[in-house]
């Protein structure tokens, strides 16, 4: 009985040995980022019986890699937290003045695919992709519904400013003023100081919208895609001025934002949030 034990073990090393040796090798993802280079402001006009916007929408130009940088560490963190072995390769994203147009001449709904098609021609010139396994992309979302106190068409990375009260007279035929009838309830909103939430109905909000598309590195097929949308209310029940903008220093809008954006991105790999330190670009960066 012992020698055939013996003899079974034996036999039983080269088989191990050999599934061993055929673990498959680490995976080298390419991350890229098409989101920073644009900050969109939007602030609530009022509401009335109109064709108006009951929203103000304008675009502000920034360096294109402050915010990419937030959103690549974000991934880079849960890329390594989900696949320790895995290399990944940073890329660097510029927009040019072509896309910018389009994007600006063409309709919400049809943003997203217009941002997806030009990453996928500049990626098409890289010969570097016959040595990567996928591309995970992180590109904003254009076509995000109304929730949550917060409006619809919002995309990319930004910042929402809803006001204290309504700006715009609200008189029905009777000459009764049906602002309180519109009023919006309070939402649950932070103090940029303290941490602590309270209600309130003005807030200052950091947003960022967008989609994780992976894409196969050799093809360039879509593997997959995931939508996702977060937002962080802000407001300060102690500050003494009457504009909730003016509560929220732009130091602090900005802090809030590169933290949000970060974290938004780590969820959309792992779910739980573990941001770390910045991290610089690595050195085989390259520019799609």
């Amino acid at each position: 009985m012992f020698k055939k034990l013996w003899v079974a073990a034996l036999l039983a090393l080269p088989l191990a040995a050999s599934a061993q040796q055929a673990a498959p090798p680490a995976s080298t993802i390419a991350i890229i980022s098409t989101l920073g280079d644009q900050l969109s402001i939007v602030k609530q006009r009022g509401k009335r019986a109109s064709s108006v916007d009951d929203f103000s929408r304008r675009t502000l130009q920034v360096d294109p890699q402050l915010l990419n940088m937030a959103v690549l560490r974000g991934l880079d963190s849960a890329l390594a937290a989900e696949e320790p072995t895995s290399r990944r390769i940073m890329l660097r994203w510029s927009t040019n003045p072509g896309l910018a147009e389009q994007l600006k001449n063409a309709s919400f709904e049809s943003r997203d695919a217009l941002v997806l098609h030009a990453l996928r021609e500049r990626l098409a010139q890289m010969p570097q992709r016959a040595d990567w396994d996928r591309i995970e992309a992180i590109l904003p979302r254009y076509a995000w519904e109304s929730r949550e106190g917060m409006p619809n068409r919002l995309g990319g990375i930004g910042i929402y400013v809803k006001p204290t009260g309504n700006q715009w007279e609200l008189l029905d035929e009777d000459g009764i003023d049906r602002k309180q009838d519109l009023a919006d309830p309070d939402r649950t909103t932070t103090n940029p100081r303290t941490g602590e939430q309270q209600k309130d109905k003005s807030y200052v909000a950091p947003f960022i919208s967008f989609e994780r598309v992976t894409l196969d590195a050799k093809t360039l097929a879509v593997i997959a895609r995931k939508p996702q949308f977060s937002h962080t209310k802000y407001s300060d029940p102690n500050s003494k001025s009457v504009d909730v903008i003016e509560q929220v220093s732009p130091a602090e809008i900005v802090t809030q934002l590169n933290t949000l954006v970060e974290q938004a991105v780590y969820r959309s790999v792992r779910g739980a949030v573990e941001v770390g330190p910045a991290k610089p670009v690595s050195k085989d960066a390259g520019q799609p």
